[in-house]
């Protein structure tokens, strides 16, 4: 079993990937602990090693709004067409 300090490789290729969440998760499996044990563990490592501590990247929904402006154009562009 490894130290708290440690964590095993398998949470460890998923802060390095920069997906926190899933580290806790994987976590809290391979250990069979809580929800907060894990995630102190995951956050005291990565107080250790802050070059893996990436921020959260969440997507501005701009596909969205770009699929939402086509519909409207083609609403009007039908539209006009029609009358």
């Amino acid at each position: 079993m490894t130290s708290s300090t440690e964590l095993e490789p398998d949470v460890i290729a998923e802060l390095n990937n920069g997906r926190k969440i899933d580290a806790i998760k994987k976590l809290r499996a391979l250990r069979n602990i809580g929800l907060k044990e894990a995630k102190e563990l995951v956050d005291s490592y990565l107080s250790l090693h802050p070059e893996l501590d990436v921020p959260v990247q969440h997507s501005g929904g701009s596909g969205f709004i770009v699929f939402l402006i086509l519909v409207v154009a083609a609403y009007f562009f039908y539209t006009t067409m029609i009358n």
